[in-house]
């Protein structure tokens, strides 16, 4: 990838961080001319893009750091909330839910709650099925 790509790249990457992780809006706004399905399309590639990928983890790395806020201060904000009687405490705890979304501090529980299926189990057709089945199910 050239680098000029690169920095074309990293700007969409910026500005899904800056739209709330919309890949098709952030696309468009550098390349405006492109439809909904070739920008979702594009997107996907630029942030599926390992290079991307680390300039992503770096920023939210970055970002965490340089506001001082961790998962441990996080859950001492959350217990402040939960003690605090005078504000709405519903809209507190969805702030910082929604901070903590944005800072991917929640990445490695999910990767802890997904279930990982061993597939070299299984033949092509037997898993072709079993996906016509659950898109039928859809």
């Amino acid at each position: 990838m050239k680098d000029s790509t690169f920095k074309k790249h990293c700007l969409v990457a910026d500005e899904w961080f800056v739209n709330g992780f919309n890949g098709v809006k952030a696309y468009q706004k550098f390349y405006p001319k492109s439809n909904e399905i070739s920008a979702d399309t594009s997107a996907r590639q630029i942030l599926g893009n390992p290079r991307i990928k680390l300039y992503i983890d770096e920023k939210s790395e970055n970002t965490s750091v340089e506001l001082h806020i961790t998962l441990v201060g996080q859950l001492k904000k959350l217990n402040d909330i939960y003690l605090h009687k005078d504000t709405k405490t519903n809209d507190k705890v969805n702030c910082i839910k929604e901070q903590n979304k944005l800072l991917a501090l929640y990445k490695e529980h999910n990767e802890q709650k997904s279930t990982k299926i061993d597939l070299s189990i299984y033949s092509d057709e037997e898993i072709a099925k079993k996906l016509k089945e659950i898109a039928d199910n859809n």
